[in-house]
């Protein structure tokens, strides 16, 4: 089967998302299968065949040059389906279906909600509602959208028209119950989704065993805010001497909290090490004793987390439905109630306090890992689904 995946960057770095994507095309390329991806412009080269497309995140619609373009692409590579995942450009879904069956993958509120997050502030909540006018009212008195009105109103007609786009499409796949509720509940309809196992690769086999004097946490998910990196800062003071934080992926905060973590002296218990590479991340989860996860916002998924699992080490996480689809409170980790941070910081020392549960849950998380969330299960249903729509078009 011939596959044209659609997806800005062509590096297994950039979110746990994104490189699912890359090691998905890769282990389809394994299965036989002839897979090409479009890109950014210098996001990197996959190995094998790719093409450069400028227009994936700028919501314009194909013309002139810009079209034919594309359809140089699709001349060129004759695929049997399209696969569009990080494209925020939803005017080439409607193109692009109107020539192959075309299928995109949704794991992220962008889509259907104007305020981005699916989160209520003041107080923090997760929210679960449908996009529609009380959105805006939503924006202002519930201090989810942003503080500019005129952002708030063209974010809301860019959900408007992502809604509709995603209509003229053959297939939405959804890795996350939440993603999949949401887009029931603005009116796509049931027989278009397709719901797709999420995993985690397993881990490659290290002969050496992880060495370190100290006991260390794991930060995953990115240096934002509202991934809660600056809570777990704070709360290093408040831990053993003897553990040290490990904050882990990128963001626009890195700068920022290097600067706070020079000034406060935590330099000894606090490393930064930016975005790794899948090789990286399995060491970095390797050396970990606990893994944290304190998103201060409706987390979706969180496929960090089935990461740690795969790597046998439980999770601490704030409580989201996302969340709540891989993660056993009291069996692979801890869930804790959404944003209440003392509640956080306790869970964490007690895990730290009890190394023999640490090590029970760390023992669950891989066996349910590999229960639920192998590759070879995403990949079955992912297949299935491509034939399937390559039969219905003839």
């Amino acid at each position: 089967m011939r596959l044209l995946f659609f997806n800005r960057s062509a590096l297994p770095m950039g979110g746990g998302m994104n490189r699912m994507v890359i090691d998905t095309i890769h282990r389809l390329r394994l299965a036989g299968h002839e897979v090409a991806l479009v890109h950014d412009r210098g996001a990197g080269q996959l190995e094998g065949t790719g093409y450069i497309y400028d227009d994936l995140d700028q919501r314009l619609m194909p013309r002139d040059s810009s079209a034919l373009r594309l359809e140089a692409i699709l001349e060129d590579f004759a695929p049997d389906v399209i696969q569009l995942h990080g494209v925020g450009n939803t005017l080439l879904d409607g193109w692009l279906a109107a020539r192959k069956p075309t299928v995109r993958c949704v794991h992220n509120h962008d889509f259907y909600c104007s305020g981005r997050r699916l989160t209520l502030e003041g107080p923090s909540a997760p929210c679960s509602r449908a996009h529609g006018r009380g959105c805006c009212g939503a924006h202002v008195f519930r201090g989810c959208g942003s503080w500019n009105p005129a952002l708030n109103s063209m974010r809301y007609r860019a959900v408007t028209r992502s809604l509709a786009a995603l209509g003229s499409l053959h297939a939405l796949q959804t890795v996350s119950a939440t993603v999949h509720r949401q887009l029931l509940a603005n009116g796509v309809p049931g027989e278009k989704l397709v719901a797709l196992p999420p995993y985690a690769p397993p881990p490659p086999e290290f002969r050496q065993p992880a060495m370190s004097s100290l006991r260390t946490i794991l930060h995953v998910g990115g240096l934002l805010g509202q991934k809660g990196v600056w809570m777990v800062v704070r709360m290093v003071r408040e831990l053993p001497r003897d553990v040290q934080l490990v904050l882990a992926g990128g963001g626009r905060d890195r700068e920022m909290l290097e600067a706070h973590v020079r000034r406060r002296g935590l330099s000894s218990r606090v490393r930064i090490v930016g975005e790794p590479t899948p090789e990286q991340w399995s060491l970095l989860y390797r050396e970990a004793n606990l893994v944290v996860m304190p998103v201060r916002w409706n987390e979706p998924l969180g496929l960090e987390g089935l990461g740690a699992m795969a790597h046998g080490k439980p999770v601490v996480a704030f409580e989201t439905e996302g969340i709540r689809a891989w993660l056993s409170h009291g069996e692979t980790g801890l869930l804790v109630p959404f944003a209440e941070r003392r509640g956080f910081r306790d869970a964490v020392k007690s895990l730290l306090d009890d190394p023999g549960r640490l090590r029970s849950m760390g023992a669950r998380a891989r066996e349910v890992w590999r229960e639920k969330f192998r590759p070879e299960q995403h990949m079955a249903a992912l297949l299935t689904h491509y034939e399937k729509l390559s039969k219905e078009a003839g």
